[in-house]
């Protein structure tokens, strides 16, 4: 049995149908992804980044919390931080200041109010904490800074 020429057609057509159909879908969806992928590099510059404001308290609780973690997690990073000065007449050794840790209530330290000051091209941050005690950090950069643990052991 031949095969009509109109079975013939009926089939060419349906094949061309299918394949047509199936390259434009493809086309449909090469194009949408190629179109946010150029709106992704559009709208984003390499080395992009967002501006944080950072408030002089936020610092000042900043460094706070800092200190007072390297304080019970690593007290000898947290000794070096004391100003080489201030540490020398208030402590003389590692031990001296590990036992002054120690003897500090393990409550929550907690920023009651702040100042900030300069001097000498540095920026001074004084924080009193809610358990009485006052922590000043004489800073140079961000969290770049020496510390002291009251204001009349050194001249800051």
């Amino acid at each position: 049995m031949k095969d009509s020429p109109i079975k013939i057609f009926i089939i060419v057509v349906v094949l061309l149908s299918i394949f047509t159909g199936a390259y434009l879908l493809i086309k449909h969806f090469i194009e949408d992804d190629s179109l946010e992928y150029e709106e992704y590099l559009k709208n984003y510059e390499v080395n992009e980044y967002i501006a944080t404001y950072v408030t002089d308290e936020d610092m000042a609780r900043r460094y706070l919390n800092d200190y007072i973690h390297n304080m019970y997690f690593d007290i000898e990073y947290a000794y070096s931080l004391l100003d080489e000065e201030y540490r020398n007449k208030k402590f003389g050794s590692l031990e001296s200041y590990k036992n002054y840790v120690y003897s500090l209530t393990y409550s929550t330290y907690q920023m009651e109010r702040y100042y900030k000051t300069s001097k000498d091209g540095y920026l001074i941050f004084g924080v009193y904490d809610n358990n009485g005690n006052i922590f000043i950090f004489k800073t140079k950069g961000v969290m770049q800074y020496k510390v002291y643990l009251d204001d009349y052991t050194v001249e800051i």
